[in-house]
């Protein structure tokens, strides 16, 4: 009997249903209860918890907010302490609208000058006597030590206006020990009724919050839903708010489920035991059918083949047949190894590598995919934004699109009158190979519209953004390479040359080099001119944007140029200050450069990169402006230059004459022009002897004394070191002055 499949199943299924379910019916009666009870309560602890949490953060950040901009801007400290400057007035009322524009939990925020008696908000300015909020000032006023949250009020701005539910905090300004003044914060409690109703599940359970002075802060109902508000599990206290939160389940909820489960136990449980008995001779009899099928035909199989029946178990039998038959599959797939689809593939990838040979020859012809004679060409195609496409789509929604691809670029080149074959070459390219007649004319014009036609059907249907690269029309099948590589050569500068994204091998120059390397020059002097604030820097990026228009550079060098620049001007100004440090480092700065290499276009690009310049710009000068020492490096300089012909110009004199320490000065110099002072010194002096050697038939010992030298051999031997040749033989060979500094 055991022979049987389905003896065997009942057997092994009964004793583990039955020991199992007895021992978790025993279980859970034991624990059901209790567990129950106490992970709600802990459930609903953990939850307002996360509530109290939730709100005092949010309370604590807008605090925090309002303080440090009050600290940081200078305009706040100056409109308290009476400035006549409209502009700082300005300048406080743009940051407070800010700041209620930034966070929609701020009702308001507004500055009290006790001086005068005037209230400054967002809106502007206006007298204490005339404010909505006058009571609140004067009360807070009164009690300025006060920190803390006050409780429910009402607000209003002016009088006349629907009054508003607030929570308030106030500080003593100007920050951080002022006394001239308040700054008041004013929370609106319907943001914190939209966040907290957010954080709870009003169908299962409840939630009370009370003020200090026993105001309902939530629900705003004043207690409609206290109605099916059950026993409070949790009480919790805000500290930061003085604020009481309690909380628990609704009436009706788990507790009622689980007192009437209590009772129904034992029957359902009973129901659920002879249901599974019942279920399980059922299905396993059910089951065993098809199997006792299959064991009747393998029997009468090998009766018919072996003459006598084996004598094994159904599990032997079905074993046998399985392993025969994965044999013939096994020998099957051997005889069907090569498929169509894999021929063809590999066929495309001959033709447009460079696998050409007399096999390709015959294999294309057996095919029939292209005409024997003819005009061909060979046209790439790029999914831009690839990481983005394969974030967005899943991997059947990006074959769908890819499939869709295919077959409307195969529809569009046939409107053109082509034909055209085309494979997947990675998992953003796809190549096709178009043929047309040999008397076609137009071959190019024909693959600009398709290229054009399909870009904008894919845009505007699938929003996918394609590139393509035309290569050159060539006439046998063998020089396929020639023209796939030309495609691949023009789809590699879509920044130089692409118009909407289509660019033609015929629009790339030829036969002229690249030279990266002087591009590398051109971004140092436009660096330097940002670092010395000089706006020629503009004129000069305008430029290296024109050559690399005419040049037509490869998009990866281009891209790799704009890493460069950014590299070079981050390297002189990222370490001035912290704001500047932001500009080139941080998810800020991430952004930028991805912004950048999205450009479609050279100029897209200098648009672009024109506008993160120019906010590093300003930062730059204001930085700049902060710093008081290009004045003094200005004065410092001309005063050298005035005075360079003094034998005991140095650093002390320098240190004397400007009340700065010596190294100081050696600091300014360093980071104004790149050069230590003596070397600054000795060029100085050095350009005036070229321009008297020049100009002027005096000695050279003469000379020598017009330019700090008290000794000509000194001067001689420091002449030779920087110009190269003696004093005598820059005279004698009538050498050009250089240019002055």
């Amino acid at each position: 009997m055991l022979r049987n499949w389905y003896f065997r199943l009942l057997f092994s299924y009964f004793p583990i249903l039955v020991l199992t379910f007895f021992i978790i019916i025993s279980l859970s009666f034991i624990a059901v209860s209790e567990i129950s009870r106490t992970e709600t309560k802990k459930a609903d602890g953990i939850s307002t918890g996360y509530t109290v949490d939730s709100i005092e953060r949010a309370a604590h950040e807008i605090e925090m907010t309002v303080s440090g901009e009050a600290v940081k801007n200078a305009n706040y400290a100056a409109y308290m302490n009476h400035s006549a400057n409209q502009e700082i007035k300005f300048g406080v009322v743009h940051s407070l609208a800010a700041i209620v524009e930034n966070n929609e939990l701020i009702e308001s925020v507004y500055m009290y000058r006790e001086s005068d008696g005037a209230v400054l908000t967002k809106n502007g300015q206006t007298d204490l006597s005339s404010f909505g909020d006058r009571a609140f000032v004067e009360q807070a006023w009164n009690h300025r030590d006060y920190r803390g949250w006050s409780p429910i009020r009402a607000y209003r701005e002016y009088d006349g206006a629907e009054p508003v539910r607030v929570v308030s905090m106030y500080k003593s300004a100007p920050l951080p020990f002022g006394n001239e003044g308040l700054l008041v914060i004013n929370i609106r409690l319907y943001g914190l009724e939209q966040m907290i109703s957010g954080m709870t599940n009003h169908n299962v359970s409840f939630l009370q919050i009370t003020d200090a002075t026993g105001q309902t802060v939530y629900p705003s109902d004043n207690g409609v839903d206290r109605v099916r508000a059950g026993k409070v599990l949790t009480a919790s206290r805000s500290d930061a708010l003085n604020w009481t939160f309690e909380s628990g389940l609704q009436s009706g909820q788990l507790f009622a489920w689980v007192s009437v489960i209590s009772y129904a136990w034992v029957a359902v449980a009973l129901l659920t035991f002879a249901a599974a008995l019942f279920y399980i001779i059922w299905i396993t009899r059910r089951n065993y059918k098809p199997i006792q099928l299959m064991i009747s035909r393998i029997q009468t199989l090998q009766v018919r083949s072996d003459g006598a029946p084996v004598k094994l178990d159904d599990l032997s039998r079905i074993d046998r047949a399985l392993e025969n038959l994965i044999h013939q599959t096994i020998d099957y797939e051997k005889e069907q190894q090569e498929s169509v689809l894999i021929q063809r593939r590999q066929l495309f990838i001959d033709l447009i590598v460079g696998g050409w040979s007399q096999e390709t020859h015959l294999r294309l012809r057996k095919l029939n995919l292209l005409r024997e004679s003819g005009q061909y060409a060979v046209i790439s195609i790029k999914l831009n934004q690839d990481e983005e496409f394969q974030n967005a789509y899943s991997s059947s929604e990006q074959n769908m699109m890819k499939y869709a691809l295919g077959n409307v670029m195969q529809e569009l080149v046939r409107n053109e009158g082509l034909e055209g074959w085309g494979e997947w070459t990675g998992p953003d390219r796809i190549a096709f190979i178009l043929a047309a007649p040999a008397e076609c004319a137009e071959m190019k014009e024909r693959l600009r519209g398709a290229s054009s036609a399909a870009r904008s059907w894919m845009a505007e249907h699938l929003r996918l953004s394609l590139s393509f690269g035309i290569g050159i029309v060539v006439t046998e099948w063998s020089q396929l390479t020639r023209s796939y590589k030309a495609s691949l050569s023009a789809l590699d500068r879509q920044l130089s040359i692409g118009q909407a994204f289509v660019t033609d091998i015929e629009d790339v120059p030829s036969g002229r080099q690249v030279e990266m390397f002087k591009y590398m020059q051109l971004c140092a002097d436009c660096v330097q001119d940002f670092r010395l604030t000089n706006e020629r820097w503009r004129e000069r990026l305008d430029g290296i944007f024109e050559r690399l228009g005419a040049d037509a550079p490869r998009d990866e060098d281009v891209h790799a140029l704009l890493r460069l620049l950014l590299q070079m001007l981050g390297r002189e100004l990222k370490e001035l200050s912290a704001s500047l440090h932001d500009c080139f480092e941080g998810e800020n700065a991430d952004d930028w450069l991805r912004r950048l290499l999205a450009a479609p276009s050279l100029s897209e690009m200098r648009i672009r990169l024109l506008e993160y310049l120019n906010e590093i710009y300003r930062t730059y000068v204001a930085v700049s402006e902060t710093k008081n020492y290009k004045a003094m490096i200005t004065e410092m300089r001309g005063y050298i230059q005035e005075n360079f012909a003094d034998p005991d110009l140095s650093l002390k004199h320098l240190s004397d004459r400007f009340q700065i320490t010596g190294k100081y000065a050696s600091y300014l110099f360093k980071q104004e022009y790149d050069m230590k002072f003596v070397d600054f010194l000795v060029q100085l002096r050095m350009q005036h002897a070229e321009q008297l050697l020049a100009d002027s038939a005096d000695t050279i010992q003469n000379i020598a004394l017009q330019v700090g030298y008290a000794n000509a051999i000194t001067f001689g031997r420091v002449f030779k070191r920087t110009i190269g040749v003696t004093p005598g033989d820059f005279r004698k060979l009538k050498i050009r002055p250089s240019a002055p500094l």
